[in-house]
């Protein structure tokens, strides 16, 4: 009798560990899931900061140009747009990029560490890449993924180019190119333009430490901007001449580096008044 009451009692002590582990398992299973998760939401949230990060300082150097007081200092043949713009008279099509440095205290786009490119001719493959202009060979211009940061951060690595658009710009509307409080009513104070010009900036903030692949940094620098021996790929491939052609924007995420690529196109237009005569 007693025999049976034991046999009995280890039964239920079986049934009842069986219990507690099924217990465990579902504990195990649903906080696996949680942590799943948990880590989804945290790479949704990392994607986004680091978007916003390189959006915002990717506009940095857009603005410097934009909110310039003084367009004598951007027209300066001695900086890179300048230098654009002069070239463009008599070789159109070149790409003059530059590392965006702010804490240097030398001009922005200094012509002294601009790099000259000259894209694929337009009937290239798409993965062509650009070459150095011969008689501008300074390859000052390449930004550095390990030195060039753009703040005591270290995180951020800003590369910008300037192209002189060649061709027109069907989308502008009327009047696109008016200046903002332009009033041409007779007997008005009138804007006469001495001189404009249209400049296109492309800039590319990269976070270097995010690469993915299993190449080093100077290596994908070769590749992608280009080295004391290599050339990369254009920045630039909005104009007819350069479109569908791989960026060096498109070669960088090849390797899991994030990147945020903006271009913008300004116009650059000299004023002085006068009184139109009723």
């Amino acid at each position: 009798m007693s025999r049976a009451k034991s046999i009995g009692q280890k039964s239920q002590q079986g049934a009842t560990l069986i219990m507690v582990l099924f217990v465990l398992l579902i504990i195990t299973m649903v906080g696996v899931l949680a942590i799943r998760v948990a880590m989804t939401s945290l790479n949704v949230a990392t994607n986004s900061q680091i978007g916003q990060l390189l959006l915002q300082t990717g506009d940095t150097p857009n603005n410097q140009i934009l909110n310039t007081t003084n367009l004598s200092n951007i027209l300066d043949f001695s900086g890179a747009v300048g230098a654009a713009i002069k070239e463009h008279e008599t070789d159109p099509g070149k790409e003059y990029i530059f590392c965006y440095k702010p804490t240097s205290n030398k001009k922005l786009g200094a012509l002294v560490d601009t790099t000259v490119l000259v894209p694929p001719a337009s009937n290239a493959v798409r993965d062509t890449k650009a070459t150095i202009d011969s008689t501008q060979s300074n390859r000052s211009g390449f930004c550095n993924l390990e030195q060039d940061f753009g703040s005591s951060r270290e995180a951020v690595v800003t590369q910008v180019a300037i192209t002189i658009p060649n061709d027109a710009d069907e989308d502008a509307a009327p009047g696109a190119y008016l200046v903002r409080d332009t009033d041409l009513s007779l007997g008005a104070n009138v804007s006469t333009k001495t001189s404009q010009q249209r400049i296109r900036v492309t800039t590319t903030a990269i976070l270097p430490a995010y690469a993915t692949a299993t190449k080093t940094l100077s290596e994908i620098e070769a590749d992608c901007i280009g080295s004391a021996n290599t050339v990369g790929y254009i920045n630039d491939n909005t104009g007819k001449a350069t479109i569908g052609k791989k960026t060096m924007a498109d070669c960088l995420a090849g390797y899991g580096i994030p990147v945020n690529s903006q271009t913008q196109e300004m116009n650059l237009v000299e004023l002085r008044t006068q009184t139109q005569k009723i």
